[in-house]
């Protein structure tokens, strides 16, 4: 795919209704971020997700919107939006078309590329640099992302203003974990669903067997003692 074409790809890219929302502080409410969210439009639902064993927050949520174009607004307005002095992370949960979850040290893919260059704010990445995000892994993007933050804020501040480019390209490895996470975090949802149902059909089956044994004791004969 030539320059032009990844252009026109991330100008046309469009997602669900669904968006993630990372970064959100533990000690905020549910309340206070549908708060947030709601900023942009009214909430269909809202999913902060937990940890299974513990309770806990993990400090990250699922939103749904009433259209795609609510949700895209979402993640150019809500990106940065301080809830309880912490800079909400935003991104599309996922698209209309069905997306392969990756693994860790698996190329992320042109079309993931090309749907984070689309959440950009601002003046879009450049098509070599969406091309080149396409063959990055999952774990080189962290890496990468930690290295650049590691420099701490102020040094990072200062790199964006000096190099072109440098701030969307970063923003658009953002977009990337944050669909990695999401991505992450469905299948997580999707293995509780699959233990759920098999417990619960479990269950049935032990119910049953029981009803069942139970039949079987009523109809044995009852022998006359002499």
């Amino acid at each position: 795919m030539d320059d032009a074409a990844v252009t026109v790809a991330s100008a046309n890219c469009r997602g669900s209704r669904m968006i993630y929302v990372g970064n959100i502080a533990f000690n905020a409410s549910e309340e206070e971020a549908r708060g947030a969210c709601e900023l942009i439009g009214p909430v269909l639902s809202m999913r902060l997700a937990t940890d299974a064993t513990t309770g806990k927050r993990k400090g990250y949520a699922f939103v749904e919107y009433a259209d795609d174009a609510m949700a895209q607004s979402a993640c150019h307005n809500l990106q940065g939006h301080l809830l309880h002095g912490r800079p909400l992370r935003v991104g599309l949960a996922g698209s209309d078309r069905v997306r392969r979850r990756k693994g860790e040290h698996e190329q992320v893919g042109l079309e993931d590329s090309i749907h984070a260059a689309s959440l950009v704010s601002g003046r879009p990445p450049a098509p070599s640099i969406t091309r080149l995000l396409a063959t990055a892994s999952r774990h080189h993007l962290r890496e990468t992302m930690a290295t650049f933050e590691s420099m701490g804020a102020e040094a990072c501040k200062a790199l964006k203003e000096q190099v072109p480019g440098l701030a969307e390209a970063m923003e658009q490895v953002r977009h990337l974990l944050d669909m990695a996470a999401a991505d992450d975090a469905d299948e997580e949802a999707r293995k509780k669903r699959a233990a759920s149902a098999a417990e619960e059909s479990d269950d049935q089956r032990t119910k049953l067997r029981k009803v069942e044994d139970g039949g079987k004791a009523a109809a044995r004969p009852i022998l006359p003692c002499f």
